[in-house]
């Protein structure tokens, strides 16, 4: 018995060794070919923006091609899973948001959890702001608000997508106000923003980085903004003027990479990240869209969804979320 316990231990740290050597040999030749950004959501939306700016200055400290995949579909889980299911070798990772971990599956079937992912660091925050076509019969937040208590699910609100920041800022909306919208979910914000200039769906929940151009031209008015006032809208009003928000709804995106992914693997990406957030390309282009350069560690990503987790368990409690 003791003979077999010894060998066991051995045979472990065995392991443990080639572990870390695998992970140093490769820490140190990588990256040697390009390296791949999954973005789990329809292109030309907010995070498919920051992720090909990010991934030009990525590519720069790598000293290799950061190429941009988007695979949208299913509340993010399609790109996901390809994430979760690659090799851990640094070469295919995800750019999203953490809601595609702490949402998602609250939502949908997914063969992943928090647990399949290992957060690498954060890169962006994004304002969300609601919106109405110009000419709308809500004149603000209150409106819209009043209107939902009249009758529960009789205003229609638009969104990017099942899991997304959008879909929990208007559950957010929800909580605070006490009332029920008709949510309608897209395949992003582009078709979303689309239907409500045509007059489709009234009301829209959405980043600042998509809005602000029809924003600018007057074709969309915003009502509110999901999170702390914005100084680029200084006359719009938050949704905490309701009540005490639950939990902040400003997209965060940032990078996870497979779970068995090694520490030497993981601290390179960061270091690669954290000079890629100084780069002057990219800063510029994040002030153009009205994103903000957010960087953070990977702990920090694994906060963001654990209080998402705990805000949607409280969604299914309470009967307003139920998996499709």
């Amino acid at each position: 018995m003791q003979r077999r316990t010894l060998l066991r231990g051995a045979a472990a740290a065995v392991a443990a060794q080639a572990a870390q050597s695998f992970a140093q040999s490769s820490a140190q030749g990588y990256p040697n070919h390009a390296v791949t950004l999954i973005v789990p959501y329809a292109a030309g939306g907010n995070a498919d923006l920051t992720a090909r700016l990010f991934g030009d200055a990525l590519g720069k400290a790598l000293g290799q091609p950061v190429v941009v995949d988007n695979r949208a579909g299913g509340g993010g889980a399609i790109g996901a899973n390809v994430v979760v299911n690659a090799r851990p070798d640094g070469y295919t990772l995800l750019f999203s948001a953490p809601s595609v971990f702490s949402v998602t599956p609250h939502l949908v079937k997914v063969n992943y959890s928090t647990a399949s992912v290992r957060p690498v660091c954060l890169v962006s925050k994004t304002p969300l702001v609601l919106v109405v076509k110009k000419g709308s019969r809500y004149k603000s937040l209150a409106d819209v608000v009043t209107a939902a208590k009249a009758a529960p699910a009789g205003v229609a609100m638009g969104y990017s997508g099942l899991g997304t920041p959008n879909h929990l800022a208007m559950l957010n909306l929800e909580a605070v106000a006490q009332v029920r919208f008709n949510g309608i979910p897209y395949k992003g914000s582009g078709p979303m923003l689309q239907d409500m200039l045509a007059g489709q769906i009234e009301v829209g929940a959405d980043q600042i980085s998509t809005s602000r151009p029809y924003i600018e031209s007057g074709d969309l008015i915003p009502l509110a903004v999901f999170g702390s006032k914005l100084e680029a809208l200084p006359e719009v009003p938050s949704v905490s003027t309701l009540g005490k928000e639950p939990f902040d709804v400003t997209t965060y995106l940032g990078i996870a990479a497979p779970s068995a992914t090694p520490d030497a693997l993981v601290a390179a990406l960061q270091k690669a990240a954290g000079t890629a957030l100084q780069d002057a390309r990219f800063t510029t282009g994040m002030t153009k869209l009205g994103a903000l350069v957010q960087g953070g560690s990977g702990a920090d990503y694994e906060r963001l969804m654990r209080t998402e987790n705990e805000f949607m368990a409280q969604m299914v409690a309470s009967g307003r979320v139920k998996q499709e």
